[in-house]
């Protein structure tokens, strides 16, 4: 009975395996044929995406559940690329008006948010919902970790090689290879060898 119970476990297995590799290849047909731009190899999961026309998706890349990708503002003016072999967590919101851009080789853990929307809120008169968008452009290098919870702000760019601690609020650009956190995010430390 045992033995049976192996073998039945492993048939299933082979199953959800076989139904979880069928739903991908859907799921990326599905965004190549809206006009998404996507390489070899790329291991898409259940993604939100809108705008899918202005998405390239390097080779090798790993975009988890849930995933947010949004891209907003004046129509064809803005995208969203993401480079060869990099990583990004469930449940991440990109939500763009304007060129948001990460490199390769990058790790985006899970619920991070990179939104270069900023509401104008300068006349007391107008509700600030009313009140018109400002959109600067997000730029992530190469080789670049970035914790769970952080915050992306825009008008910021991340250098190579740079670590942003889980939790962090980034709202100015961090030079290469530094070690950033906290609310506003500052420096910890260089990575580099003194």
């Amino acid at each position: 009975m045992k033995a049976n119970r192996s073998l039945l476990t492993r048939f299933l297995y082979r199953i959800v395996a076989i139904n979880y590799k069928l739903a991908q290849k859907l799921r990326i047909a599905k965004l190549k044929a809206l006009g998404a731009t996507i390489g070899a190899y790329a291991d898409i999961g259940k993604v939100l995406i809108q705008g899918a026309e202005q998405i390239s998706i390097g080779a090798k890349c790993k975009i988890e559940d849930y995933v947010r990708l949004r891209v907003g503002g004046p129509w064809k003016q803005a995208s969203i690329e993401i480079g060869t072999n990099t990583f990004i967590g469930h449940s991440t919101q990109i939500n763009v008006g304007t060129n948001f851009k990460i490199g390769n080789d990058c790790m985006i853990a899970p619920l991070c948010v990179f939104s270069d929307a900023n509401h104008g809120f300068e006349d007391l008169d107008i509700p600030m919902k009313a009140q018109p968008c400002r959109y600067d452009s997000i730029t992530v290098m190469d080789d670049v970790w970035i914790g769970s919870g952080t915050v992306i702000l825009g008008g910021v760019t991340i250098g190579k090689g740079v670590v942003v601690a889980a939790g962090a609020v980034v709202n100015k650009s961090i030079p290469d290879y530094e070690i950033w956190g906290g609310i506003p995010a500052k420096k910890i430390k260089s990575r580099k060898l003194a």
